[in-house]
């Protein structure tokens, strides 16, 4: 085979590549986007549930403490997951330039 056959068989699986990776990320995407929408739900479920629960013990009405709950329920988990993702990318560790390689026999 030439290099150019040769070069053209390493194009066409990086094209493959391209297009699986591609094709992975849009079903990522979609399920993110199905994890949020139950979360969602299970926010406004949960509120429901306390509401339910606390509005005739706080004296304010079913709506209003729904609304509150499921906001509650949603942004502080998110916010949580949020800032710990936060804390991860800052704790990266960059590599020392001062560090000497150690003698492998001790």
């Amino acid at each position: 085979m030439t290099p150019k056959g040769q070069r053209d068989e390493v194009e066409e699986k990086a094209e493959a590549a391209r297009e699986a990776v591609s094709w992975v990320l849009r079903r990522l995407d979609v399920l993110e986007y199905l994890i949020l929408f139950f979360a969602v739900i299970l926010a406004f479920a949960g509120g429901a549930l306390v509401a339910w629960l606390l509005a005739p013990v706080l004296g304010f009405s079913f709506r209003a403490v729904w609304a509150a709950g499921s906001i509650l329920l949603f942004i502080l988990p998110g916010g949580f997951v949020y800032l710990r993702e936060l804390r991860s990318r800052r704790k990266i560790p960059s590599p020392d330039v001062s560090s000497k390689t150690k003698d492998p026999h001790g």
